[in-house]
């Protein structure tokens, strides 16, 4: 082997990091020789010692000097020293190597080589383990080695090892523990290092020395501190991956709503109000002379302006407003003394009739309908028992009948009507029932009251008006001198109509180029029929308002609920705002993911829903609001009522605790309506003035709307329709609250 292999043999000991690896033992264990490994990285180092200064002597000898050019070829050079027999010394990459590994006593990497021989420069590492023996001794026989070992793993694209943080909670508690273990070995060795390294400067290169150093430990500082932000950013980041992270508290969900609430309509005026005995003769003489009397009074009241006048609120008209709605028993003072609200009934009848059911197409999109007629008559009787357990008393039986059936009306009430009659049980228990529930939706609203109404005519329900001509029978028999049986008491009959389409869909649903096709092609007539009630002088609008006409007749009680954001019925369809009767009550279903009970608009149609309660006229402004709070056609606000139990509880409270009022109930009235007309929203500033404008509104509700006016600037809305309908809302703003029987003067007619 030439002397420059050899000595190129020499030198790349270096980058042979594996060779060393073996030789030297990280835990100290004796080796076969018996020396420690300490010991033998000592007799090493001493040999190479000796190979140095025999260099060096060389380096030195003749010919060496600056100013030969030459060199003899049969001398050996410098470079072709002997390669160690021992293993070759190569320190890790690990941060516990001595810092001062890098320098020599002469302040240089390498030995001057001689003039003309270009040999190559020794190894700076191999120069130092003379002249710093300690520090590569404690290096060998650090367990660092043992604990920590350069692996092959994965590489960026700058050569730096990526290494994996641990994502379990171990892991992470270990790496942690590591982390701090590596810092504080850094720490320790680098002082070390540093110490070592001014033991072997010489007093020339002190200050540069020095420089150095604390430019090495700055950046060594400034590294750590990258490492261990980048390590706690990775522990943050996995705990997000990991999912181990504890999670915020989730908020309550709002609670879903019926409004009004119970005490809002019948512990307030005018249900409230318990009228005054009918004056006597004496009184309405009395009354009659006072009348003459102030004529010069009269003549001044009638030169006033007609809607001046009108406004003026006469508190005896005030007294009888609504004298006709019913009330519950404990406002009239009427309540048992044996504590039986269920005055005496003891069997009931609940009757479950579902709306329509869309075609195969829809159902595979949207699945099964699960608004089935058992679904609502289950719904009922929970109800039911929620009352008794309230007010602690015991049904003896109740009949559940869910009714099944699909088609348009006509048929639905043919086969509904035949699927009730033949079963002998549930008839039975029909005929000696005392109360009767009918809970329906939607499409099953107009099927209802068609299906009651059959049931009265053909005498299987009896109603008080029946029960007053069988009496009236009775008595005739009787002063005939014959004996007939007592007639039995009339039945109580309330029907709950949910999302009913009383005055048809929405009215884009008609003009939708998307939908129209869909419900011309794939859908049934049934379908296409529900159209057909958006306008009352339609055939089956008649037939069903005269339905309606008769059952309200005979007493029947009706709760109509709608659902605030419904995607098929508006509000005005739901509560059918256009029909006017003492005996239907109306309240809004509210979704507490869709509206909030503080919003504006809620309280606002709120608010005209006590209003119809009352016995008034909304002025129409429910039907221009509806639409507005509509919900998107993939919604489920059409289908969300009929799962809150507080509708159900609604209608059995509405049955059980009120009277029938307290005099003869006027006969049913439906203002004409068509959702085909145009529908001009500015209207809507002007219904609100007119509405206010009525002296029985303002008397009843002054408050109401004067809260709602104080609520209006912090009303917030999200949608462009929504933010419309606020702009024409704002006219509310000038209302200026007086006291009752006195007009506003925000309401004063305009001297224009």
């Amino acid at each position: 082997m030439s002397a420059r292999s050899q000595d190129t043999q020499a030198s790349s000991a270096w980058y042979a990091p594996w060779t060393w690896y073996a030789a030297a033992g990280a835990d100290g264990e004796p080796r076969e020789d018996g020396r420690t490994p300490a010991e033998a990285v000592r007799d090493e180092a001493l040999a190479r010692e000796e190979l140095v200064g025999a260099r060096n002597e060389v380096s030195a000898g003749p010919g060496s000097g600056p100013g030969n050019s030459g060199s003899d070829p049969a001398k050996p050079s410098a470079s072709a020293v002997p390669a160690s027999s021992g293993p070759a010394l190569t320190p890790s990459a690990s941060a516990s190597a001595p810092f001062g590994a890098a320098s020599t006593p002469s302040g240089n990497a390498s030995i001057p080589s001689g003039s003309g021989t270009g040999r190559a420069s020794l190894n700076p590492i191999q120069n130092t383990i003379a002249t710093n023996l300690p520090g590569w001794s404690a290096f060998f026989t650090s367990r660092t080695l043992a604990a920590k070992r350069i692996t092959e793993g994965e590489r960026d694209e700058n050569g730096m090892e990526v290494m994996d943080v641990p994502e379990d909670a171990e892991d992470e508690a270990g790496g942690e523990a590591r982390l701090q273990v590596a810092t504080a070995t850094k720490e320790k060795t680098k002082q070390a290092a540093v110490s070592r390294m001014g033991e072997v400067t010489t007093a020339s290169e002190q200050t540069t020395t020095t420089t150095t150093t604390t430019t090495t430990t700055a950046a060594a500082e400034r590294k750590l501190g990258k490492d261990d932000k980048k390590a706690d950013k990775n522990r943050a980041s996995s705990k997000n991956r990991s999912g181990r992270s504890s999670p915020a508290s989730p908020r309550p969900a709002p609670p879903n709503l019926v409004l009004p609430a119970w005490h809002d309509t019948f512990s307030v005026p005018p249900r409230s109000v318990v009228p005054s005995a009918p004056p006597t003769v004496l009184q309405r003489t009395v009354r009659l002379v006072s009348s003459f009397l102030s004529k010069d009074d009269a003549g001044k009241r009638a030169g006033r302006k007609g809607k001046e006048r009108a406004r003026t609120s006469d508190p005896e008209v005030l007294e009888h407003l609504g004298k006709a709605l019913p009330r519950t028993f404990e406002a009239m003072g009427e309540l048992p003394p044996d504590g039986d609200v269920l005055r005496g009934c003891r069997r009931v009848v609940v009757i479950g009739i579902h709306g329509w059911f869309p075609g195969a197409v829809m159902r595979s999109v949207f699945g099964e309908p699960t608004g089935t007629s058992t679904k609502f008559a289950t719904m009922m009787c929970q109800a039911l028992d929620v009352f008794q357990e309230k007010h602690s008393v015991k049904l003896e039986k109740v009949t559940v009948c869910p009714l099944e059936g699909e088609g348009t009306i006509e048929k639905r009430v043919e086969k509904l009507y035949e699927g009730l009659t033949s079963n002998k049980e549930w008839m039975e228990d029909l005929h000696n029932a005392d109360a009767i529930f009918v809970a329906c939706h939607s499409q099953g609203s107009i099927v209802s009251a068609h299906l009651l109404d059959r049931l009265i005519q053909d005498k299987h329900i009896r109603t008080s008006r029946l029960a007053d001509v069988l009496g009236s029978a009775s008595a005739a028999v009787t002063s005939a001198g014959g004996s007939v049986h007592a007639p039995r008491p009339p039945q109580r009959v309330c029907c709950l109509a949910l999302c009913g389409i009383h005055l048809g869909p929405l009215r884009y649903l008609s003009s939708s180029s998307v939908l129209q096709p869909y419900f011309q092609y794939f859908e049934s007539a049934a379908a296409r029929q529900l159209f057909e009630f958006q306008n009352t002088e339609s055939e089956v609008s008649k037939n069903y308002v005269a339905a309606l006409r008769r059952v309200l007749d005979h007493g029947t009680k009706m709760v109509y609920i709608a659902s605030l954001n419904d995607q098929v019925v508006p509000i005005y369809s739901g509560i059918f705002t256009a029909a006017h009767h003492p005996l239907i009550l109306r309240a809004l279903y509210i979704d507490g993911d869709a509206y909030h009970s503080s919003d504006f608009l809620t309280n606002l149609l709120v608010l005209l829903t006590r209003i119809l309660n009352a016995g008034l006229s909304d002025s129409g402004l429910a039907m221009h609001l509806s639409e507005a709070t509509a919900g998107t056609l993939n919604g489920i606000g059409h289908s969300t009522a009929y799962e809150e139990l507080e509708v159900y509880s609604l209608a059995v409270d509405y049955l059980f605790m009120t009277n029938q009022g307290l005099e003869e109930h006027p006969e049913l009235t439906v203002e004409p309506f068509s959702a085909s007309a145009e529908q001009n929203d500015y209207e809507i500033p002007w219904r609100l003035r007119d509405l206010i404008a009525d002296a029985r509104v303002h008397d009843l509700f002054g408050g109401a709307f004067a809260d709602l006016r104080d609520a209006f600037p912090h009303w917030q809305p999200k949608s462009a329709i929504l933010r419309d309908v606020k702009r024409k809302l704002q006219p509310i703003q000038r209302l200026t609250v007086s006291a009752p029987g006195s007009l506003p003067h925000s309401l004063r007619p305009s001297k224009l």
